[in-house]
């Protein structure tokens, strides 16, 4: 009887698995197809296995120990018991042609000593009064839907189903720009009529966005709303107010303060008007944030606020503005980096009458992890929604040799780490930031130029996907909507334990954002989903090979994650209790 495979035979028995119409003996129960009552092979596996488990440990790796038989007892787990012990493996590694490829089934078994990483469950299920999550998405972008008009009709409609199709990433977040941003080809607002404190001459139309932005959006949101109980969900986001409300008479830039007093008001109700222009185009807005990036006087379109002054202009002209005519649209504060957002969610919600009108906060991943501030507000402020509103890779952080065809595979890892810590930490979604730029990384009105996930090449007429997309996909196609994240822990790995910043060095012990190395060790996350069946997102940026553990309750999975690869696991739960159902959004 043979019982164990070293570690470099896993994916041999994984070969020999398959399900049988007439049920399983005891042989097959182990994962062995074809042994019963056969010589040769047993010996071709005794001898492999033997050299396997040689070279291990030649190469000094610790190998698993002993494999015992499948457990047939998976629904006497208690709380952890298993409708199924098969388990779905997805894999992306770099330097193979493996790009969200489904591989072969493997099993759970019952729980076995190991010292190596383990991706341990906390809990079996997620936490009562946890947030569902709302999605994965990809900024609207005037930038990118310029781009997007230029594509020939089948480069179209494959940046549609790739992004938004059910068999693309499945994208049901949006977000874009109140008015112009930096990806925009200039400087625009929808009232240009100086002191027009009424708002008299609000293009009501929104003509420059019908041009190009707002056909890009209805085509995603058609294609969203084609499938059964999806549909898209847009945060808007302004950059600048006109530049008549401004202080410095621009929309560039900013002054401190940034709106002229008597402005406060024209500019609350310029938001009621913006998106009753959009939802009158067939595009609803889900929800708002307050200003985009408040604390950067950018070159581009900027609006400096301090805590403060968002406070006031929310709870007393925003807020009852909005709560008065579009009700239902929440609203979300900051709307900035991760290195002050705990500062910022403090100051908004002790203050009485912001929290009424305030759903949650949003960020964005420019001055690195910042986890330890998200697990903060998390845990005081446990009513407010967190979203990761923007992340991009400015085109400066190309290593040499990145071609426009191939991308930066480490741009794929610094979004999944990203990702892994965001949504651990509670958020209820995570946007990308624009859907598609040119070869050159625009257009951009102030040559902020960046990477994205779908680049064309308008002198080709070629269209590239770059790494984020494959790593982005192993969340976002097995993560849906209404999905929530279960507490899980990992032991016996490396982990990062110093600062990030956006732009700082490894001799300070710091490091900018988007890194992702050797040092991080295994990480992972993992969700219920709505169908109560688990998902389990594994990451590895080293360069090594990594033989983990997946412990839930009294089962475990013997896995091993290649270098600079990613993993998604799907398995199958008994029915969630009661308790799942407990949630605030």
């Amino acid at each position: 009887e043979i019982r164990a495979l070293p570690v470099g035979m896993s994916h041999y028995a994984a070969a020999m698995r398959e399900d049988t119409e007439g049920g399983e003996t005891d042989e097959e129960e182990r994962g062995f197809r074809g042994v019963k009552n056969t010589i040769i092979p047993v010996a071709l596996l005794l001898i492999g296995g033997a050299l396997a488990l040689g070279f291990g440990i030649w190469l000094g790796r610790e190998v698993f120990p002993a494999q015992k038989a499948i457990p047939t007892d998976i629904d006497k787990g208690g709380l952890y018991a298993l409708r199924s012990a098969v388990v779905q493996l997805v894999q992306t590694a770099q330097d193979t042609q493996e790009r969200l490829q489904s591989k072969e089934s493997q099993v759970f078994e019952k729980d076995f000593d190991f010292s190596g990483p383990t991706i341990n469950f906390v809990s079996h299920r997620p936490t009562p009064g946890t947030h569902e999550f709302q999605g994965f998405g990809g900024a609207f972008t005037e930038s990118a839907a310029k781009v997007y008009k230029k594509l020939s009709q089948k480069q179209q409609q494959e940046i549609l189903q790739k992004y938004f199709g059910a068999d693309g990433l499945g994208y049901t977040l949006g977000r874009t720009h109140i008015n112009s941003c930096d990806f925009s080809t200039e400087n625009y607002a929808f009232d240009e009529v100086k002191n027009d404190y009424t708002l008299q001459y609000f293009d009501t139309g929104v003509k420059r966005d019908t041009e190009a932005l707002i056909p890009l959006i209805q085509a995603a949101k058609q294609i969203v709303e084609d499938q059964p109980g999806k549909a898209l969900k847009l945060l808007a986001t302004p950059w600048s107010p006109p530049a008549w409300m401004k202080t410095n008479g621009q929309m560039d830039h900013s002054g401190n303060p940034c709106l002229r007093p008597e402005m406060k008001l024209p500019w609350a109700r310029y938001f009621v008007k913006w998106i009753s222009a959009y939802k009158a185009h067939g595009v609803p807005i889900w929800a708002i944030t307050v200003q985009n990036e408040p604390e950067n006087n950018a070159t581009w379109e900027g609006c400096l606020l301090t805590p403060e002054e968002s406070n006031d202009f929310l709870s007393v002209y925003l807020g009852p503005q909005m709560q008065a005519t579009h009700g239902d649209v929440k609203m979300f504060i900051f709307d900035h980096n991760k290195d002050t957002v705990y500062k910022w969610a403090k100051a908004w919600y002790s203050k009485p009458l912001v929290p009424q009108y305030v759903h949650g906060v949003a960020y964005h991943w420019y001055t690195g992890d910042g986890f330890d501030q998200l697990q903060s507000i998390r845990k005081e402020f446990p009513q407010a929604a967190l979203l990761a509103s923007e992340a991009t890779w400015e085109r400066w952080r190309w290593k040499p040799g990145t071609t426009l065809a191939s991308g930066d595979w480490r741009f794929g890892e610094g979004y999944a780490h990203d990702i892994i810590g965001d949504l651990n930490a509670g958020s209820i979604g995570w946007i990308d930031w624009n859907l598609l730029l040119d070869q050159d990384g625009g257009p951009n009105h102030v040559d902020n130029v960046c990477d994205a996930v779908a680049m064309a090449n308008h002198s080709t007429g070629e269209l590239f996907w770059h790494p984020q997309y494959y790593y982005i996909g192993h969340f976002s196609k097995h993560i849906p909507r209404g999905s929530r994240v279960i507490e899980t822990e990992v032991t016996g790995s490396s982990r990062y334990t110093g600062t990030s910043q956006y732009n700082c060095s490894a001799k300070d012990n710091c490091r900018p954002y988007g890194v992702c190395t050797g040092v991080d060790g295994l990480q992972a996350t993992a969700f219920l989903r709505p169908d109560y069946r688990i998902v389990v997102v594994a990451l590895n940026c080293g360069d090594d090979l990594l033989d983990f553990k997946i412990r839930y309750g009294p089962h475990a999975l013997r896995a091993a994650l290649p270098g600079h690869a990613i993993q998604t696991y799907i398995f199958e739960p008994n029915e969630p209790d009661e308790h799942a159902n407990e949630v605030v959004i």
